[in-house]
């Protein structure tokens, strides 16, 4: 019963993600971090706020502007990964400023802690490399309201032959007292 209630919440999340792509999306060259552009017009169905997270957040991934990022995390901390851990500022700013863990999987493919693949497979990428130096980018923003609290979830999807062909970067952000805070990463 688990993994159909597992199956389920995966295919919510692949129509939510396919219909988001579909509506809101910008496809980019992404030749290198200083040369990478988007250009898009905001759609009618994310606020203006939304919009500007979008372009100003996958920016300062895309620069490698660690202090930009660290403004989003909210005092009491992140939900990081797979198991949604929860990991203080303290410790993202931590992380940040020794270029370990969180630092690698933003911005750093070299210092990324993964096991070897001995089958030739893809390697793993930060979110910097595949949002700059991947064969196609495409970005989308969303608002939804959970617990009465206004969230943004920000997609990319890109596609990276070097990096496993397709892969999906998501951030989830809660509104706090005017100003949007990261409450999880991939």
């Amino acid at each position: 019963m688990k993994w159909r209630a597992g199956l389920r919440r995966a295919v919510m999340f692949s129509a939510m993600l396919s219909s988001m792509l579909t509506t809101q999306t910008t496809s980019v060259r992404a030749q290198s971090a200083s040369q990478s552009s988007t250009s898009r017009t905001p759609y009618a169905s994310i606020s203006p706020q939304t919009a500007a997270l979008e372009r100003d957040f996958f920016a300062a991934i895309r620069e490698g502007d660690t202090k930009k990022i660290l403004s989003y995390v909210p005092e009491e901390g992140i939900h990081v990964g797979p198991q949604a851990k929860l990991v203080s500022r303290a410790e993202v700013e931590e992380q940040l400023s020794h270029r370990r863990d969180l630092y690698c999987k933003l911005f750093d493919s070299s210092c990324i802690d993964a096991p070897i693949k001995l089958d030739a497979s893809a390697r793993v990428c930060s979110d910097r490399e595949l949002l700059t130096h991947s064969e196609k980018v495409r970005t989308a923003a969303s608002e939804t309201v959970r617990n009465s609290v206004r969230q943004a979830i920000l997609v990319a999807e890109v596609k990276n032959k070097r990096c496993g062909g397709t892969n999906m970067v998501d951030f989830i952000f809660n509104y706090v007292q005017g100003e949007w805070k990261l409450f999880s990463a991939p």
